[in-house]
């Protein structure tokens, strides 16, 4: 009854021709047991739980509200149980992806936990080096020694010669004076760079200042590797 008189009040057509014909229509049974005066030409257009939600906390429905007589009563619950049943759905397969979703991240970070380990491990089995060509107190090198053909000095740790006796002792300090010319090499190459990029800059700006420090620079490390060349050809 609430819906029928909803039905007309919210309409100005029905209420117009309710104004006009009243209440003289043919009663229809709703099929309960008790009946109302329902009308074919004034049949409800809303719901009583939506008149409910209407004036008890709900909102006013968007849009047209029309609803057919001839649906059942419960057929506005249908949009919002396939509602409930999507969200159920979309729940479930999060829950099904999320062990594959675990396992996909965890291959992702297999390449990173393999470079950890293996830089550990060769920490941990990495050993100092036999010498070096400076002086080295955090690794032990600070025992000075020359190699027997070039006389390039180099540094050792207390160990060396319990170590390094003979043809050993000889083939360690070949790769010393290799490792020591191949430094001599690209310190002189910088140095002549240094050198020549001073001189151009002179030139650019016709600076005399640049000029003469250019001029002063003194190639030490090529000086070295002229004097080591001539001793490895003379040996």
């Amino acid at each position: 009854a609430i819906g029928n008189a909803f039905a007309v009040l919210s309409n100005p057509e029905k209420r117009l021709r309710y104004d006009e014909f009243g209440s003289d229509h043919e009663p229809v049974s709703t099929g309960h047991a008790r009946h109302y005066n329902y009308y074919t030409e004034f049949e409800a257009d809303i719901t009583p739980e939506e008149i409910f939600n209407v004036f008890f906390g709900g909102h006013f429905p968007t849009g047209n509200i029309h609803m057919f007589s001839n649906v059942a009563r419960d057929a506005h619950y249908y949009p919002r149980r396939q509602r409930n049943e999507s969200v159920w759905t979309q729940e479930q397969e999060e829950e099904e992806n999320r062990p594959q979703n675990s396992y996909s991240a965890f291959l992702q970070l297999m390449p990173v936990f393999i470079i950890i380990i293996v830089s550990v491990i060769t920490q941990l089995m990495a050993t100092n080096p036999p010498y070096s060509l400076f002086y080295k107190s955090s690794i032990g090198h600070v025992i000075s020694r020359e190699t027997e053909n070039l006389q390039v000095p180099y540094y050792v740790d207390k160990n060396f010669e319990k170590n390094y006796q003979g043809a050993e002792l000889q083939e360690l300090e070949k790769t010393v004076e290799k490792d020591y010319i191949d430094y001599i090499q690209t310190s002189c190459w910088k140095e002549k760079q240094q050198k020549s990029d001073l001189s151009n800059l002179a030139k650019l700006y016709r600076d005399e200042r640049l000029k003469q420090k250019a001029e002063s620079l003194k190639l030490e490390h090529c000086e070295k590797l002229s004097s080591l060349t001539g001793m490895h050809k003379g040996g």
